[in-house]
């Protein structure tokens, strides 16, 4: 089992687990300066929700501030430009939301708009809110199902994550689904300009106004933030021991998508499969198999099932889950057994990404200009369970996330496409 948490700045992984104190340690709170760990009250009167483990360019901490006020408001005046000049997937990650505040509001000015309102906040003396990235919002999302703090609305969120010119991400905390509404679900001329959400088809969340998180990073951060780069194949063929760059042909022949660095708690280093490896159009379970009545989460005293599948997302994860569902299914031709019982480039440990890791593989190859590890643009299965009926999955073609029924297979009548499967590994 490789658990790790609070791997990486691009990684919304939810650190549960407290911050030692040193014994010289100041004995004050949180709030007026001392240690702090995730669930404190924050000097600026938010939850804290966040600790990278030490400081980083960006600070070491973030606090979440739910807004009463701000309801209603769009993404931006300016709707059609943009804003972040191709440092669109870079600036989704942990500590770019002030500085994705900072360059919407330079280049819309002044007006009624979502991240312009957020910068003009101030609350318990800190004027230096800001709205969140995207992987920030879904560590707030995150730590409000987890641990009951802080306490949000279940509305529609803006982040301050750019997907296009034309189109912004936002977050449904009814179930935590991030979306952008791009290529053709939602309005031609984008997103930026709604005040409400728009309903999906299959969706039961009705349209609702967009709503605001405040959120602020401390201390101060040291270092240099990572300039925006293209992940391009090395070419260079690395061994288990290491040492491995992402984009490394790695030992399994696969491509090595992301190092946790020397630091990790774990295995260092992650390979996806080459396409070799894919397959398409088998279901998420079998179809005989009744999720309602032995259900693959069933609640405890310390976790409810909800509790579980949050955490079954985070980068970390896909072994444990893979080996959960087969654990459950048993026999069968899906996609957790699939990549369970693979054996490709002399390895056999192999399994199923969990909805973050899958998130991770996207950003860093799929997203890539060009696009790397021949993916097609279509959705894939991720081992993180979204309810008894479904299961998550990522989209390549956007990077956008979706619930999908777990015995789902291609359809000529429905026009169904097949999802496909893609098993990691990691090692080091």
């Amino acid at each position: 089992m490789r658990l790790r948490c609070c791997l990486a700045v691009l990684v919304s992984t939810l650190c549960l687990a407290a911050t030692a104190v040193p014994a010289n340690a100041s004995s004050k709170t949180c709030a007026l300066g001392g240690a702090c760990k995730v669930g404190d009250v924050g000097p600026g009167g938010g939850t804290v929700v966040y600790d990278a483990g030490e400081v980083k360019w960006w600070g070491r901490y973030l606090e979440a501030l739910p807004l009463a006020k701000g309801r209603g408001l769009p993404w931006a005046v300016k709707t059609v430009e943009p804003v972040l000049s191709g440092e669109n997937v870079l600036r989704q990650g942990i500590g770019w939301g002030r500085e994705n505040t900072i360059a919407i509001v330079l280049q819309n000015g002044e007006g009624k708009y979502a991240a312009k309102f957020v910068d003009d906040y101030s609350a318990n003396g800190k004027s230096d809110w800001f709205l969140p990235s995207r992987d920030e919002l879904d560590v707030v999302y995150n730590a409000s199902i987890t641990m009951g703090a802080p306490k949000v609305l279940p509305m529609p969120y803006w982040t301050s994550s750019e997907n296009s010119a034309k189109y912004a991400w936002y977050q449904l905390f009814q179930d935590g689904t991030q979306f952008t509404d791009e290529n053709k679900v939602g309005q031609s001329n984008g997103n930026k300009q709604l005040r409400k959400s728009q309903v999906h088809v299959g969706s039961s969340f009705p349209s609702l106004s967009f709503h605001l998180v405040a959120m602020r990073s401390f201390p101060v951060g040291v270092g240099v933030k990572p300039a925006a780069s293209t992940i391009s194949l090395t070419g260079s063929s690395c061994t288990s021991e290491g040492p491995c760059s992402v984009g490394d042909i790695g030992p399994a022949g696969g491509t090595v998508f992301y190092d946790a660095g020397p630091r990790s708690s774990g295995d260092r280093y992650f390979e996806v499969g080459p396409v070799e490896t894919e397959l398409a159009g088998i279901p998420w379970k079998p179809l005989t198999f009744n999720d309602k009545r032995t259900p693959l989460y069933i609640g405890t005293a310390s976790a409810s099932a909800k509790v579980q599948r949050v955490l079954a997302k985070a980068f970390g994860m896909g072994e444990t889950n893979t080996s959960k569902i087969v654990q459950r299914y048993r026999g069968g031709n899906y996609p957790a057994r699939y990549a369970s019982t693979l054996v490709f480039g002399g390895f056999s440990d192999w399994y199923l990404p969990s909805k973050e890791e899958l998130r991770l593989v996207y950003r860093n190859l799929g997203a890539s200009t060009p696009r790397l590890g021949n993916f097609g643009k279509s959705f894939y299965w991720t081992s993180s369970e979204y309810d008894l009926n479904n299961a998550w999955t990522v989209n390549f073609k956007d990077g956008q996330e979706f619930d999908r029924e777990k015995w789902l297979v291609p359809n000529a009548d429905t026009g169904m496409k097949a999802i496909r499967t893609r098993p990691i590994r990691s090692f080091g």
